[in-house]
């Protein structure tokens, strides 16, 4: 085996990375203001809580000997003496105890006796000096002056427990304690915001990292082979316009020279692969995606202009009635005058421009079921098909309505619009297996609207040309949904 042949998993992986990279970046594109909402939210946040409800805490510290009573036995007459001396083991156990003794209701009743007060307004702990027998008293509070008075008062009456739970002892005042000049908690609310600030963000950016890796659309056309199981015959690149102070042309045909020639390059590879797709005889070509806004009408209108420039003589027929995309996109290239042939529901207009013949039904929108029907469509098409050489059918998506099914069955092959990174791989997989079942043959899909460079997917569609202004982003005009009766909102 010759070790110098590429190793194809490890390509795949390498594939696999840029994309998921690329959608990290659109994410971010797309999604990051969520992750700027979050950070300025939680900074607001921490900002309210480390500023505004900012609350001062004040402690006084008092450190003493323990010195516990120990009996001696002294004299002729037995009399008992009494002296103190220094003893580590119960300055540990009193450390210990503390907590019960400042518990004690006793004590407690004593404190606010001498403050006159209803409620203690102190913490008060005891910690120990290893090795030693000294203990540190520290009272915490919200207030300095009566902290302060919190652990002399403590100091003061701790015996009248104390004693009954460890036995007598003395504290010999070793550091006394004073009244607290400053809090010992600082207002860094500046670092407190900027966690808060960071914490969002890093949410945010978590998020849109989980909604790359979790976002199943097709990116690539090697994603149409291997997740979709279908061949791509072609990639439309998305067009973008530059911005002009002055009003300029953003109709993506391939007569306005906005589009770029990168489009146009586009477009020639397209039709070869869409000649070298159709059989000897096969002259109806449907065009349908899965969801508005994939671009099939677009696509439709400019793959029949290029065929047009072959030297063919095309007709491109308008079945999408529902949303009248194609007819949009054409309407101020026909008048009148341009009418070829009038039917009782149907016209037949020149689209000098472009090089094509229009078929759009008349009838509008009331009639669109008695309109939509295979048989009279293949009745239709037969007729059609001896005067032109290619039938481009723009019809509405599969996923959304069955129109499209029904024209299938008058059609002689089906090709299928999926736009890059915009419908869920099953979705499109669903609407695929509904052509599947006609009796059109399935020519393969075109991915429409790829993108190259930074936040795009690699090399494949790098075609260059315009920065994104004015981007056409090959959807539907507002008003022109797929609702029930289809009304039109004229605005």
């Amino acid at each position: 085996m010759d070790n110098n042949l590429p190793n194809k998993d490890n390509n795949t992986s390498t594939v696999e990375i840029r994309v998921l990279l690329s959608d990290i970046w659109r994410g971010f594109i797309k999604f990051g203001w969520i992750a700027v909402a979050l950070a300025v939210v939680l900074g607001g946040i921490q900002f309210y809580r480390s500023y505004v409800r900012f609350s001062p805490i004040y402690k006084s510290t008092a450190t003493f000997t323990v010195h516990t009573e120990n009996k001696v036995i002294s004299g002729e007459d037995g009399v008992s003496a009494y002296s103190f001396y220094y003893n580590r083991d119960t300055a540990n156990q009193l450390a210990s105890v503390f907590p019960n003794i400042i518990g004690n209701p006793i004590l407690q009743n004593r404190v606010c006796e001498d403050l006159q007060l209803s409620y203690m307004p102190a913490t008060v702990d005891a910690t120990c000096v290893e090795g030693t027998n000294m203990i540190t008293l520290t009272a915490t509070g919200s207030n300095a002056k009566l902290t302060y008075d919190t652990l002399l008062s403590v100091i003061e009456n701790y015996s009248s427990v104390g004693d009954y739970i460890i036995g007598r002892t003395k504290l010999v005042m070793i550091s006394e304690p004073v009244v607290p000049e400053k809090p010992s908690n600082s207002l860094a609310w500046r670092s407190s915001v900027m966690k808060g600030i960071i914490i969002g963000f890093v949410l945010g950016a978590a998020w849109i990292v989980l909604y790359a890796i979790l976002r199943k659309t097709v990116k690539t056309k090697e994603d149409i082979k291997n997740i979709l199981n279908r061949e791509c015959v072609g990639v439309l690149p998305q067009v973008v316009f530059k911005k002009y102070r002055r009003k300029i042309n953003t109709d993506v045909i391939i007569t306005n020279p906005l589009v770029g020639k990168d489009f146009m390059e586009a477009l020639r590879l397209l039709r070869g692969s869409v000649q070298r797709a159709l059989s000897d005889g096969e002259k109806t070509v449907m065009i349908t995606s899965t969801a508005p806004g994939e671009g099939k009408s677009v696509l439709t209108v400019n793959l029949a202009s290029m065929f047009a420039k072959s030297g063919r003589k095309i007709l491109v027929v308008n079945c999408d009635l529902r949303n009248m995309g194609a007819l949009l996109l054409l309407g101020d290239k026909m008048n009148a005058e341009s009418v070829k042939y009038k039917a009782d529901n149907f016209t037949i207009s020149s689209v000098d421009e472009l090089g094509f013949d229009f078929l759009n039904f008349t009838d509008g929108e009331k009639h669109i079921r008695n309109i939509i029907r295979t048989a009279e469509l293949k009745t239709l098409f037969s007729e059609l098909k001896e005067k032109y050489d290619l039938i481009l059918i723009d019809t509405p998506p599969c996923g959304i309505i069955s129109d499209a099914t029904i024209v299938a069955g008058a059609a002689e092959t089906v090709l299928y619009v999926v736009r890059q990174d915009a419908v869920m791989q099953n979705t499109i997989r669903a609407g695929i297996n509904a052509m599947l079942e006609t009796e059109a043959r399935f020519l393969g899909c075109i991915l429409n609207g790829a993108m190259g460079g930074l936040g795009g997917y690699g090399n494949y569609y790098n075609y260059g040309g315009y920065y994104k202004y004015y981007r056409y982003g090959y959807s539907y005009r507002r008003g022109y949904g797929y609702g029930y009766g289809g009304k039109k909102d004229k605005r």
